[in-house]
């Protein structure tokens, strides 16, 4: 019965969605021009986005409806940026597009014939990409103009931001890890094999009658870490072999794990120390904090203004 009601509005806000009159429908007002459906079809093209398609009536009406919002949405920030670069005098001029679109071609090497096709892949033509920039050179002017001399960073905002933001700022997990290596890479012999599983089966049996891993691995290990004793001193898991992480990973401190296979060869592991996350401190991140900082506030200035700028301009929205 909900699904029926749900139908049934969505046929009121989409009655047809046969061509003629549903592409007619007025879906907003932008100071004081009068946006159809037809109107976001063809919004669409400029933003590389496609119409969805869905298996059944149902889903299709659902997904078209996200579609058109978030279609209109772009098209008011669009037509505000139009407007309101216009007016101020800082609008983007043909050839400026033209620089930077040349400026891409050449920096990715690619042919006038290569663009066009790496256009196409990602839903642009060569005009509605130059659309879809000269729309996002008239936001970086306005962020410019209006949006960058407003922004201090005081050193109580940035303090008050790193607290706020501490879970950014963590010295990833790590672990203090020994190992006896033998080198076995894949695709080796199997008189290799054998050689490598019969002088394993000797460390194992060497660890077995209670002989110090930093004995064993010092007499047997082919890594450089031998003469240490097996240490390879603290890791993430960013600095180890996934398939050896998989394993440290789930062993107390002290323990010794099985023979375990990487793609180099066979490994005996023993966790000897585990540190947690921690917060960096601040001086410590100080640059990234400031950046972050920096970012967030361009975003939320840019949004304040565009919904200020919607007022002045005048937005009625119908979708």
């Amino acid at each position: 019965m909900r699904a029926l009601v749900l139908l049934l509005l969505l046929s009121l806000l989409f009655p047809s969605l046969g061509r003629t009159e549903v592409m007619e429908r007025v879906v907003g007002v932008i100071g004081g021009e009068v946006f159809t459906l037809s109107d976001l079809e063809e919004a669409a093209g400029h933003f590389g986005l496609v119409r969805p398609r869905a298996g059944n009536p149902f889903e299709e009406r659902l997904r078209l409806e996200a579609f058109y919002r978030e279609v209109w949405e772009r098209l008011v920030e669009e037509e505000i940026l139009e407007r309101e670069t216009k007016r101020i005098g800082i609008d983007v001029k043909d050839k400026e597009v033209e620089e930077v679109l040349e400026q891409l071609r050449k920096r990715h090497r690619l042919s006038p014939e290569e663009f066009s096709k790496e256009l196409a892949s990602q839903g642009f033509t060569l005009e509605s990409y130059k659309h879809y920039l000269r729309t996002q050179m008239r936001k970086a002017k306005v962020v410019e103009a209006f949006i960058k001399p407003k922004i201090s960073m005081d050193e109580e905002d940035l303090l008050a931001y790193y607290e706020e933001h501490k879970e950014r700022y963590l010295v990833p997990l790590r672990v203090r890890v020994s190992h006896i290596f033998v080198a076995l890479p894949r695709g080796s012999s199997k008189a290799e094999e054998e050689r490598t599983h019969r002088k394993m089966e000797r460390i194992v049996e060497a660890l077995q009658q209670g002989r110090a891993f930093e004995e064993v691995a010092s007499l047997y290990s082919e890594d450089p870490s031998a003469k240490y004793g097996g240490d390879m001193g603290y890791l993430s898991a960013k600095e180890m072999d996934p398939q050896l992480w998989e394993v440290i990973s789930q062993m107390e401190v002290g323990e010794i794990s099985p023979v375990v296979r990487s793609s180099m060869g066979l490994h005996i592991l023993k966790l000897t120390e585990r540190q947690g996350e921690r917060p960096l401190p601040f001086e410590a991140v100080r640059k990234r904090v400031m950046e972050d900082y920096y970012k967030e506030e361009v975003q939320r200035r840019y949004r304040q203004w565009l919904k200020e700028a919607k007022k002045r301009v005048g937005v009625q929205s119908k979708i």
